[in-house]
C-alpha cells in the first residue's frame, strides 16, 4: 500500500491558477486559464475546467493570487560558472552597483584587503570590477597607482570589460611583461610615451598570462560556492543558464556539480577555441567526439537522438605563446585520433556543450571594440584614426566557423564592432557556399554596434544576433562620448531587428552586469542612459519582445524551442512566478517586479523568503565587472 502511495503521488499534478499565465506562444501576448504540470512537464494550458480533467486525482493546487506564470527565463549568454571564482572578493564596481567612485577608493579597497588577507610571497592578489569609464578620473588605474599600494605584493586588477587588466610593477614582473615584450597578436601593452616602459594597463590577448596565475581554490570550495551561485541566478528567474566561453577548470566544475546531481539550472557550455583541447581531454572513456544534430530534442517525449558524424578535435597542447603572444589556433583535422570524447548538443546532468566560442574583437566600454570607422573619442596615446583591433583574423574565423559547419556545430562569436562582425559575416557567407545554408543558427555574441545593412544579412545568413541592451543604461552616456550620437545611439539595435523579423536573443553577459533578467527586459524597452538620456528611440521595443528575448527565442538560439521558452504542453516545466504581470506595469518599473518562485522542471530552486541568499558574496559578485572574456581565456602551462 505504502509503495502504491509513493507511485501516486510520484505522478500527482500540479495545478496552476488564480493569476495571469503568460504563455509566451506567438507573436501576440496570450493568456491562459490554468497550467498543470506533471513529472517535470507541461500536460496542459488552458480553461480551469478542463485543467482540473487533465490533473485528475491527487492534484496540488497552486493559488497564484493574481501573480503572473511564464516561462523560465533562459540566459542567452553569460558566465556562470565563473563566479566560482569571484564569489565573495572585494567590490571595486562603481554605483549603483558598488561604491568605487575614484582611484583613491580603488587604492583603499585594495590596501584592506591585503592587510587583512596576508597571501603567500609572490602569490599574484586580483581583484575585480573597476570601470575607467566611470572614475571620476576617466582613466584607468596604473602601474604607478598600484605600486603606491604594493612594492612587493603582485597585485592585478581586472575591468569591468573583463576585456583589460592593469598590474603593479611585481605582478608585471611575476607575468614576465617588461619594456621589451612586444604587442601580441589580438592585443596590447600600454606603455609610458617617455620611457616605453609598461604602464600596467594591458589590452585583450596581453593580459592571457595573468590568467595562469590567478590563484583558484580548490574544487570542493568551488562547488560549494557553486551552489550559492545558482540559487542567485535563480533568484532572478533564470532556469537555464550559459557558459559562453568555457575553459578546463569551468568545465570540471560543471561536471562534477552535474555527477553529484548539485546543477538546479541548465547549463549550456561553449568551449573556448584555444583551449578545445584541454576540454577534450577530460573525458578518457572512448574516442571521438558526438555531435547530436542540431534540432534533436533527447528529452523530449518520444523523442531520440540523432546523431551526425563523429568528428575528433585534437588538443592544442605545446602550440607556441611566444612572449604571451597568442599564436592563431587552426582548427582540429576533421576525424583525427584523440583519447578524448565530448557530447556536443546533448544534456547529461543538466549540461550540454552548445558549440564552440570564438572571440573577434574587444569591449566597446574598454575602446577595444574593433571598428569600421575611428572612435569619436580614442584612448590616451592613440592616434585620431584609432579603431581598435581584430582579436582574430579573418582566416582564423573563417577556418573555425567552416569546421563547424563542417562538423554540424554550431558557432558563436564575440563581436562588439562592426569591423568584428563583418569578419563573422564573411566567416559564415562563406561557410555557408561551401557547405550549404545548414540551420546551425550561428550567433553573433553582443553584435552592439552593428550597422543596419549587417543586421540584413544577419537575417540572410540564418545568424541569431545575441544582443546586449543593458550597455544603453550602464555604458550609454561613454558611448556617446566614444561613437559620437549617431552610432551609440545604435548600440543593440533591437528595433530594426524586430521590424526586418529578425529572431535575436538579450543578454546580461554576467558577471560583467549582474544577471538580472527584469532590468534587462527594462533597458531594452526604455533605452535610458544613467544621465537619463534616451537612447536611440528608435531601437525600443515593447516589453513582450523584450520577454521573447528571453524565452521562446532564446530556446531558439539554443535548439530547445521544442522544449522550452513557451508554456505549452509537451514542454519542461520551467517555470517562473512573477509579483506583477511585466506586461501591466510602468515598463520603467520592470525592474522592480519581485521573482516570487523559480521552477526548474516542476521543483522549486527558488523561493522568494525561503532560500537565503548570501547578500555580501551576491554584492560583490554581481558588480558591473569580472572577468568573462579574458579570465576564461587562461591556458594551462603557457
Amino acid at each position: 500500500m505504502g509503495m502504491k502511495n509513493a507511485a501516486a503521488a510520484a505522478t500527482a499534478a500540479t495545478l496552476y491558477t488564480g493569476g495571469p499565465i503568460l504563455t509566451m506562444a506567438g507573436p501576440q501576448p496570450r493568456y491562459a486559464e490554468a497550467l498543470v504540470e506533471r513529472d517535470g512537464r507541461i500536460v496542459y494550458v488552458g480553461p480551469l475546467a478542463g485543467a482540473i480533467q487533465a490533473a485528475g486525482g491527487g492534484v496540488k493546487r497552486v493559488n497564484l493570487a493574481g501573480r503572473a506564470l511564464l516561462p523560465g527565463f533562459i540566459d542567452a549568454h553569460g558566465h556562470l560558472p565563473d563566479y566560482a571564482l569571484t564569489w565573495g572578493r572585494p567590490d571595486l564596481s562603481p554605483p549603483p552597483v558598488g561604491t568605487t567612485r575614484r582611484i583613491a577608493d580603488i587604492q583603499a579597497t585594495v590596501r584592506a584587503y591585503l592587510a587583512s588577507h596576508p597571501a603567500p610571497a609572490g602569490q599574484l592578489q586580483f581583484f575585480v570590477g573597476y570601470d575607467d569609464s566611470l572614475l571620476e578620473e576617466k582613466r584607468h588605474p596604473t602601474r604607478a597607482d598600484l605600486d603606491a599600494v604594493s612594492t612587493t605584493v603582485p597585485i592585478l586588477l581586472m575591468h569591468a570589460s573583463g576585456h583589460l587588466v592593469v598590474a603593479n610593477s611585481p605582478g608585471l614582473a611575476l607575468a614576465g611583461i617588461g619594456k621589451a615584450t612586444p604587442d601580441p597578436a589580438g592585443g596590447h601593452i600600454q606603455r609610458d610615451p617617455a620611457t616605453g616602459e609598461p604602464n600596467g594597463v594591458l589590452e585583450e590577448t596581453a593580459g592571457l598570462p595573468f590568467m595562469a596565475l590567478i590563484p583558484q581554490p580548490d574544487l570542493a570550495e568551488k562547488l560549494r560556492r557553486f551552489d550559492e551561485v545558482q540559487k542567485w541566478w535563480a533568484s532572478y528567474g533564470i532556469t537555464t543558464a550559459q557558459d559562453g566561453l568555457s575553459n578546463s577548470d569551468n568545465l570540471a566544475l560543471l561536471r562534477e556539480a552535474g555527477r553529484q546531481g548539485r546543477l538546479i539550472l541548465d547549463v549550456v557550455s561553449y568551449p573556448f577555441f584555444r583551449v578545445l583541447g584541454d576540454l577534450a581531454s577530460l573525458d578518457e572513456r572512448a574516442k571521438g567526439v558526438e555531435i547530436v544534430s542540431p534540432g534533436s530534442d533527447p528529452r523530449a517525449a518520444g523523442a531520440a537522438a540523432a546523431t551526425a558524424p563523429i568528428s575528433s578535435m585534437q588538443s592544442n597542447a605545446g602550440r607556441e605563446f611566444a612572449g604571451g603572444a597568442a599564436a592563431a589556433v587552426a582548427p582540429p583535422g576533421d576525424g583525427a585520433g584523440t583519447a578524448a570524447r565530448l557530447k556536443v548538443g546533448l544534456y547529461e546532468n543538466h549540461l550540454k556543450i552548445g558549440g564552440i566560442k570564438l572571440t573577434g574583437d574587444g569591449s566597446p566600454q574598454g575602446k577595444t571594440a574593433y571598428m569600421s570607422e575611428p572612435y569619436i573619442s580614442p584612448p590616451p596615446g592613440q592616434k585620431a584614426d584609432y579603431r581598435a583591433y581584430a582579436v582574430m583574423n579573418q582566416k582564423e574565423v573563417s577556418d573555425w566557423v567552416a569546421f563547424g559547419y563542417r562538423n554540424n556545430i554550431q558557432i558563436i562569436t564575440h563581436t562588439n564592432g562592426d569591423a568584428a562582425l563583418d569578419q563573422f559575416l564573411i566567416a559564415v557567407q562563406q561557410a555557408r557556399a561551401t557547405y550549404g545554408p545548414k540551420d546551425l543558427r550561428p550567433v553573433a555574441i553582443h553584435a552592439q554596434l552593428a550597422r543596419h545593412d549587417q543586421v540584413d544579412r544577419i537575417k540572410e545568413l540564418g545568424i541569431v544576433p545575441s544582443f546586449f541592451t543593458a550597455h544603453t543604461f550602464f555604458w550609454g552616456d561613454w558611448h556617446r562620448q566614444s561613437f559620437g550620437e549617431q552610432r551609440a545611439a545604435g548600440i543593440s539595435p533591437t528595433g530594426y531587428a524586430y521590424g526586418k523579423g529578425v529572431i535575436f536573443t538579450n543578454h546580461n553577459d554576467a558577471p560583467v552586469v549582474p544577471p538580472d533578467m527584469l532590468l534587462l527586459a527594462q533597458t531594452a524597452v526604455v533605452r535610458t542612459t544613467r544621465s537619463g538620456f534616451l537612447l536611440g528611440s528608435a531601437e525600443r521595443i515593447s516589453p513582450y519582445v523584450a520577454l521573447k528575448a528571453m524565452t521562446d527565442w532564446a530556446a531558439y538560439q539554443y535548439f530547445e524551442e521544442k522544449s522550452k521558452g513557451t508554456l505549452e504542453p509537451g514542454k519542461l516545466a520551467d517555470l517562473v512566478i512573477l509579483e506583477r504581470d511585466p506586461l501591466k506595469v510602468n515598463p520603467t518599473t520592470l525592474s522592480t517586479i519581485k521573482v516570487i518562485e523559480t521552477i526548474k522542471e516542476g521543483r522549486p530552486i527558488f523561493r522568494l523568503g525561503v532560500d537565503r541568499i548570501d547578500a555580501a558574496s551576491a554584492k560583490a559578485a554581481s558588480r558591473v565587472a569580472a572577468t568573462p572574456e579574458l579570465a576564461e581565456q587562461r591556458i594551462h602551462g603557457h
